[in-house]
């Protein structure tokens, strides 16, 4: 023990082995702290969450590159599109969707972000299988959609529909969840503006996706209010270097300004 925290029997005289004897024997009667507050059980999916992300940032040299984009394109179709895609499919028809089947069209054109490096090296995927992100009470889960890039915007919705209400539910199976190739995940319904998201491995990137918001923008020397959003794009370094991945990012921000 440390000699300096035992207290003498009287102030100003010498310390006696009773006095460390008395110190010792209170030490050991004294109940042992408990952490403030209430503890919460670190296992199930926050601890798979936690095991993969860690494993994640400590085997990928990891970038995010970030980008506000004009959204009036994505805007406009999805008001032209919302009526009437709910009362033909019975679903909602939300941005996610529409962001997976462009996202899901534009990587046939950069196909490193759809890749998975292994010790043979750099596997191309030869279709998009989309993970979105769903947040659940404690933690969170990535169930897949299959073959994104051929599939119609409303099997798309049908699909995200029913996988989220699975994951909510605790009922997705291991194929729902595993064999992504790519995953967006979409904070903006919970109001975040922008934020650097962590690859999913094996997987090589993941698009963050934040809230639209009206904002004023210089258009040809005028001031014009658009609705506009962050877009973060996290990628494994080792496969994409950051020119491409920008690329990617800037046709996609292109995409989602253009109404057509």
């Amino acid at each position: 023990m440390d000699i300096g925290q035992v207290p003498p029997s009287a102030p100003g005289k010498r310390i006696m082995v009773e006095d460390v004897e008395a110190f010792a024997a209170a030490a050991q009667a004294a109940p042992a702290e408990a952490p403030a507050g209430q503890v919460l059980p670190f296992a199930g999916i926050r601890k798979v969450v936690a095991e993969r992300l860690t494993e994640s940032l400590q085997t990928m040299a990891q970038v995010t590159i970030a980008r506000e984009v004009e959204a009036g394109g994505l805007v406009a179709r999805r008001a032209a599109l919302a009526a009437g895609f709910e009362a033909a499919t019975g679903v909602r028809l939300t941005y996610t969707d529409l962001l997976v089947q462009l996202v899901a069209e534009l990587l046939a054109d950069h196909p490193l972000l759809n890749a998975t490096l292994t010790e043979q090296g750099i596997v191309l995927s030869q279709a998009v299988h989309m993970g979105v992100a769903v947040a659940l009470e404690d933690g969170l889960i990535v169930p897949v959609i299959r073959d994104a890039g051929t599939r119609s915007l409303a099997e798309l919705a049908r699909d995200r529909t029913d996988l989220a209400a699975k994951a909510q539910a605790g009922t997705l199976t291991m194929d729902e969840v595993e064999g992504g190739t790519f995953t967006i995940s979409n904070l903006g319904s919970f109001g975040a503006d922008a934020f650097t998201p962590i690859v999913n491995p094996p997987q090589c990137a993941i698009l963050g996706v934040g809230r639209i918001v009206d904002k004023p923008v210089a258009v040809a020397g005028a001031v014009e209010v658009r609705p506009t959003m962050w877009l973060s794009l996290t990628f494994d370094h080792r496969i994409v270097d950051g020119a491409p991945a920008a690329r990617f990012l800037q046709q996609l921000g292109d995409r989602l300004a253009s109404p057509g």
